[in-house]
């Protein structure tokens, strides 16, 4: 029988956190109605459902869905649990002993785009998965599902994204950062702070009683006191809320570009007029944290985190991590896949000679350095191929009214990508050298399947898109 349909005109609504207990049998959650007119589906509510369907109709093999670590708490002190859904693995076997791959977005708040498309990944793979395939594109789907295991967290902030959806404050539909409260005087920055880490030379901090204190980076609004001093001193702010989580990972070029650029990095204003404030100290943020045990969990597995994608809006690139380009980890495999997915999304355009999306490091794209990243945990830490993907629109001056896709174009974006994304899982274990080494053949599709994902019928004769 024929998949679940959305609706019947195939209309679409983004997703919010908006958190469902007990849902029911899986189509998709009711609309809710929200702000601005617009209507929302629970993200929370459709994860839930769509793991029952594929547990008990699907049968699909090892499917878990739940709470990733600690709930971050906001500025009104509400907690939002950020939910994982995890599927994928040999049937009657460990999902632990298969390549892990990781999918995420919703990490900036505004960008609405990017949990839609992360969720209609796994309900595309969910649903298209068969027990007995029956075609090579079924088996093709069959083989990707018992053999890796797959990670998805839609809303990596979610207190951001309940935010930019449910608040009435100004400006909040642009708001990128998570909600934690900041403190508001000095006394509370020195005890939030745990003193003791690397300083990054020739930068440091000044406690309230003007000594040195070693944090990890000028932590707070760069004001610098004196000609005879290199002390960054600071005001603390009443009602300051916010810290950019993709800048905010422990890495090792967290807080600054590096030395040899001869700058010292953005991010340390930790006012609301900075929207890519990289908090107080490494991983100081529970979204951060949470993230990061996800990785560790992961990469402790026998089958290795071998490939992950964070996708974000917008501006139409496919992106490689600073810290893991500077330091030789982006290899001939790694940029193989990258070029890989760019041609998936889109063939070459012969009138310019250019891709539709646009592929390299942050520098080489939009022009400047991301550091303590998503990807920058996953590639510098744990040597996952990792990819930043920044969907549709194109980067073409639009400012704020890029990240507000219309509604009707959510599915299109998702077309689009779906090629690479598919790519991306299949190369898990596929092209890795640790995989190739350890399990040379255990964790391979079949040939005929690989085929049907690298052409440009990827979806097969007669299977077309769930919608």
């Amino acid at each position: 029988m024929p998949p679940p349909q959305r609706t019947q005109s195939g209309d679409y609504h983004y997703h919010a956190y908006d958190y469902q207990p007990n849902p029911q049998a899986w189509t998709l959650s009711q609309a809710v109605a929200s702000s601005g007119g617009m209507q929302f589906y629970s993200m929370q509510a459709d994860l839930s459902a769509l793991a029952q369907f594929a547990t008990n109709t699907q049968q699909v093999p090892h499917v878990a869905v739940g709470r990733t670590g600690a709930q971050p708490v906001d500025d009104q002190a509400d907690a939002r649990d950020m939910t994982m859904l995890r599927f994928g693995g040999p049937i009657g076997g460990d999902p632990r002993s298969v390549p892990q791959v990781v999918l995420t977005g919703g990490v900036h708040a505004r960008e609405w785009v990017a949990p839609a498309i992360v969720y209609l990944i796994a309900e595309y793979l969910i649903l298209n998965y068969t027990a007995a395939p029956a075609n090579r594109y079924q088996q093709a789907i069959h083989d990707l599902l018992t053999t890796r295991h797959i990670s998805v967290i839609p809303i990596l902030n979610p207190n951001g994204n309940h935010h930019t959806i449910f608040s009435t404050t100004a400006q909040h539909r642009n708001w990128r950062k998570n909600r934690e409260a900041l403190p508001a005087t000095v006394l509370g920055w020195d005890t939030s702070l745990a003193p003791g880490g690397r300083p990054n030379w020739p930068l440091s901090n000044v406690s309230s009683t003007g000594g040195n204190i070693a944090y990890d980076a000028p932590v707070y609004r760069p004001s610098q006191g004196t000609a005879a001093t290199t002390h960054y001193r600071f005001t603390p702010q009443q009602g300051v809320v916010g810290v950019d989580v993709n800048r905010n990972f422990s890495t090792m070029y967290w807080g600054y570009v590096p030395r040899f650029r001869g700058a010292d990095g953005t991010g340390g204003d930790p006012t609301n007029v900075r929207q890519d404030y990289f908090g107080p100290a490494r991983a100081s943020e529970t979204e951060t944290r949470n993230l990061q045990a996800v990785f560790a969990d992961v990469a402790r597995a026998q089958g290795q985190f071998d490939t992950s994608i964070d996708y974000h809006s917008y501006s139409k690139l496919i992106v490689y991590p600073t810290e893991a380009w500077d330091r030789g980890l982006v290899g001939r495999r790694y940029q193989d896949l990258g070029r890989a997915m760019q041609v998936l999304i889109a063939p070459r355009m012969h009138w310019t000679g250019t891709y539709d999306y646009a592929l390299g490091t942050p520098a080489q794209t939009v022009g400047y350095d991301a550091t303590g990243s998503v990807i920058d945990r996953a590639a510098g830490t744990h040597r996952s191929r990792a990819y930043t993907i920044e969907l549709d629109p194109g980067n073409t001056g639009q400012g704020p009214a890029g990240f507000e896709l219309p509604e009707d174009q959510i599915m299109g974006v998702f077309e689009k990508n779906i090629r690479a994304a598919l790519a991306l899982i299949a190369a898990a274990g596929h092209a890795s050298r640790v995989t190739q080494r350890n399990r040379p053949r255990r964790n391979h599709i079949r040939t005929s399947a690989l085929s049907q994902f690298l052409s440009w019928n990827v979806f097969g004769r007669g299977n077309q898109l769930p919608l």
